[in-house]
């Protein structure tokens, strides 16, 4: 089974992220409802220290399968949504994410990309 962790980093609390709704809507709509039940949305803001937002997003996939990667085992996806006002701080997290799990798949979006 595949886990997916749709993710931004807001400039401020009251932001939302239309992108990663969007895109969470259409995996209901083309990916079926497996797809949309594998996924999780989460936002950050900016302020809030890098090394916490990898561990909270981490958590959200839950354990790392010791077989990750191999056929049929579970595919861990973190997508980051990557904004002009976040760009230092996703790649932060990205470094944060990769120390702590190196076997997470991370997918970069948005305009900045």
């Amino acid at each position: 089974m595949t886990k997916i962790v749709l993710a931004t980093l807001n400039a401020k609390y009251i932001h939302a992220s239309l992108g990663l709704r969007y895109l969470l809507a259409n995996m209901a709509r083309y990916g079926g409802e497996d797809l949309r039940t594998q996924s999780v949305l989460r936002e950050f803001t900016i302020g809030k220290a890098t090394e916490e937002i990898a561990q909270a997003l981490l958590s959200e996939l839950g354990e790392a399968d010791s077989a990750d990667g191999a056929d049929g085992a579970e595919v861990q996806i973190i997508g980051l949504g990557v904004y002009i006002w976040n760009v230092s701080a996703t790649t932060e997290v990205v470094r944060h994410l990769k120390r702590l799990r190196p076997s997470v798949v991370v997918i970069l979006g948005g305009p900045e990309v």
